[in-house]
């Protein structure tokens, strides 16, 4: 069967001043180099977009290998969007079919018409790169104030519009009946030997069923108790995520302890729920519902999970419940592989099912106990005492003031409206808040003291690690490290210290 050449003609409008359908196909003819020649005509559709019926004609029929080469009166009769432009040309390349613009002289079965054709993908990846910078700015100049961005809507929670900062948006509002069940679900977790298995019985029991119907499973669970957007951010919210290395966008002064926060992915490749480093942390528009002291103790519990192996529990590897997979959270577990004519090989697998492969522990081992050795290494030695955390102190007590300021008009605009007896207990608590005031100001002027000197020490235990044993190991890593996250090419360390 012999190919075909296609001629494509488009005009949106028909004016004096444009040129016809039929003058550009004469035009085109005169490009031609065979006998077979078939014409493509879209009348009255812009060149906004390839939704055009002939241009998708001809689409097909390039797909079915019918036609070799495509002839256009303008570059503007494919599309007038370079993007489109470039994903069309794009599919002419795929199927070999060759390009020709009369008017510009543009043929890419010609050099020339190949460097033309270069330069135009240059622009058009330009075009995405800056639509997706836009689209990307958009997106982080919204979450900074505040505003719902899509997805899921936590339990607790719906949906209201408000105006934040200016700018028109939706935001979380308090569903008072799950609300409730969050409460239970935090004091239930922030006791110490309470576990997310406990709470998943103890709300299947008590027939406490999630927004769909069913019964709380621990992974709901859990991503309800690591999500901010519960807590009323205070200042130990902001001196928590700031020791995890998250960026704060806020200063510590607007954490007054009655909003709740939004936690946004950053440039950290490991999961929210497994790391809090390098992740965005924003205060929110509406009021939280758990006080900072019990979230950050359910968030602690999360971020240790399994962590903290018991001494005489492991048997294979001092770092047993350390390690985590980059790519999907799971443990790594050490399988032993037992040889007769050599010693056993160790190595460390995904419990998940994420085809992570696997790890030398040997290699593993010795390279976490050389970054311990580093770690340490740094402490041996006099060094100077930080000041900064009295910078942080001082942060601390501005927040507090500024809470109490709150607070007092809160009391005060209760006057109107209280009774004798109100207003007697008024008067008492704002007696109490400005006492509290004044000593926290003055605590707050106080000036920075002198630089302080302290010497540390490695354990020499270190020196002789191949001798100390495996639940001693054990007692070290529980003690220096929070958690290990692996991939094959990098191995990060969460510290204790």
């Amino acid at each position: 069967m012999e190919l075909m050449e296609a001629i494509y003609t488009r005009q949106s409008v028909d004016r004096a001043d444009s040129i016809s359908v039929d003058s550009q196909a004469e035009f085109c003819r005169r490009e031609a180099t065979g006998e077979c020649v078939k014409v493509y005509t879209d009348r009255g559709y812009s060149g906004k977009n390839t939704d055009r019926p002939a241009f998708q004609k001809m689409m097909a029929d390039i797909m079915d290998g019918r036609i070799r080469r495509v002839i256009v009166y303008r570059l503007d009769r494919i599309s007038r969007s370079v993007l489109d432009f470039v994903g069309v040309i794009e599919e002419f390349q795929r199927h070999g079919v060759d390009f020709v613009s009369t008017m510009e002289k543009f043929d890419t079965a010609t050099p020339i018409g190949k460097a033309m054709l270069m330069i135009v993908m240059i622009f058009a990846q330009l075009e995405r790169e800056t639509i997706q910078q836009r689209v990307k700015d958009a997106y982080q100049a919204r979450s900074r104030h505040g505003l719902y961005m899509g997805g899921k809507v936590p339990f607790g929670f719906g949906l209201k519009e408000a105006v934040v900062d200016g700018v028109m948006g939706k935001i979380y509002a308090p569903a008072p009946e799950e609300m409730e069940i969050v409460r239970t679900i935090f004091s239930m977790y922030a006791q110490p030997h309470i576990s997310l298995g406990d709470v998943e019985r103890s709300l299947a029991t008590g027939k406490i069923k999630s927004r769909t119907g069913r019964p709380f499973t621990r992974s709901q669970i859990r991503d309800m108790i690591v999500n901010p957007c519960y807590v009323r951010a205070d200042y130990r919210l902001y001196e928590f995520f700031k020791g995890q290395g998250t960026n704060i966008i806020n200063s510590l002064e607007d954490f007054s302890g009655r909003t709740g926060a939004y936690l946004y992915t950053g440039t950290n490749e490991t999961r929210k729920t497994l790391s809090l480093e390098g992740h965005i942390l924003v205060l929110a528009p509406h009021e939280g519902v758990v006080s900072s002291e019990v979230w950050i103790k359910c968030r602690s519990k999360c971020l240790k999970g399994s962590e903290a192996v018991r001494p005489g529990k492991a048997k294979t590897s001092w770092l047993t419940g350390k390690m985590r997979c980059v790519q999907c959270g799971a443990l790594l577990s050490v399988k032993v592989y037992h040889c007769k004519t050599k010693m056993d090989n160790r190595y460390y697998l995904c419990m998940g099912k994420c085809g992570f492969g696997s790890l030398d522990a040997d290699a593993v081992e010795k390279l976490i106990f050389e970054e311990i050795r580093e770690k340490l290494g740094k402490f041996n030695a006099i060094s100077k005492v930080e000041q900064g955390s009295r910078g942080l102190e001082r942060a601390r007590l501005n927040a507090r003031i500024k809470q109490i300021d709150q607070e007092i008009n809160s009391l005060l605009q209760k006057i109107p409206q209280a009774g004798e007896a109100d207003m007697e207990d008024i008067n008492a608590q704002a007696i109490l808040l400005d006492t509290e005031k004044k000593r926290l100001s003055i605590k707050a002027a106080q000036p920075e003291q002198e630089d302080a000197y302290r010497v540390n020490s490695i354990p020499g235990y270190l020196d002789n690690w191949e001798k100390v044993s495996l639940c001693d190991r054990i007692i070290v890593a529980n003690s220096l490290i929070k958690s290990i996250i692996a991939s094959q090419n990098k191995i990060r360390i969460n510290w204790n210290i």
